[in-house]
């Protein structure tokens, strides 16, 4: 590939190309604020540079993707390995992304919600959840299970395993992917009981062939603006 033919310039226009690796990509700066340091950086070291070149960073191809199209995009793009989405959670730290938005637990809770629909009685018609909403909270949840600091580590654990447990029990919203990487979270991160351990158990599904087709299935389209809630068993 041919280098830059202009001079980089500093980060006034967001979008920048920058060779990452040996990948080049063309980023909105803007989003990610170690690499708009970088480039100014660069720019007022090296002005009459014409390419932008970073060493390799893990699994950053996944990490702008979950930038640019929501975090749900990370589950799909990685397989249901804890390690791998620790590394994806060390590259956003690493780039000093706010993953979190400056939420804390309880409006993380609060925003796995949305995707379950609801009815409203007095007009009479139901109110499609917002399912694309809630799959990116729960990248939150286990960016917040594996890399932040709780003050009350017997309360907070107790706020998460609920957050957790709501997620797992909602199968039509999040897929098999995110149900058991998210679990594998909590259980390495706190210390948890047999009774929590039951509940989560109670909401497991075993039939390999019925978790493939799902996996296979998570993918995005217009079905994630509407959600049916189900229980634990499949329907046939």
């Amino acid at each position: 590939m041919s280098k830059l033919s202009q001079p980089m310039t500093t980060t006034s226009s967001p979008s920048i190309t920058i060779r990452i690796g040996d990948v080049r990509y063309d980023i909105d700066v803007s989003k990610i604020p170690y690499l708009s340091s970088f480039v100014d950086f660069q720019a007022n070291t090296q002005p009459q540079s014409t390419e932008l070149v970073h060493g390799p960073i893990p699994l950053f191809d996944i990490a702008l993707k979950g930038i640019e199209s929501g975090y749900r995009q990370c589950f799909r793009s990685l397989p249901a390995d804890l390690s791998q989405h620790r590394i994806l959670c060390d590259t956003y730290d690493f780039l000093r992304v706010d993953a979190l938005g400056g939420q804390s637990i309880n409006e993380i809770f609060r925003d796995l919600k949305p995707g379950q629909s609801d009815y409203d009685r007095e007009e009479r018609r139901e109110i499609k959840g917002d399912k694309s909403k809630a799959r990116d909270t729960a990248f939150k949840l286990l960016y917040l299970i594996l890399l932040r600091d709780f003050k009350d580590e017997m309360q907070d654990s107790a706020k998460v395993f609920n957050a957790v447990l709501y997620l797992v029990s909602h199968a039509a919203t999040f897929k098999w992917r995110t149900r058991s990487v998210v679990r594998a979270a909590y259980e390495e991160r706190f210390v948890i009981s047999t009774k929590q351990t039951a509940a989560l158990d109670k909401w497991e599904k075993k039939d390999t062939a019925k978790l493939a087709v799902e996996d296979a299935g998570d993918v995005t389209t217009e079905e994630e603006k509407s959600d049916c809630y189900y229980t634990s068993d499949y329907s046939d």
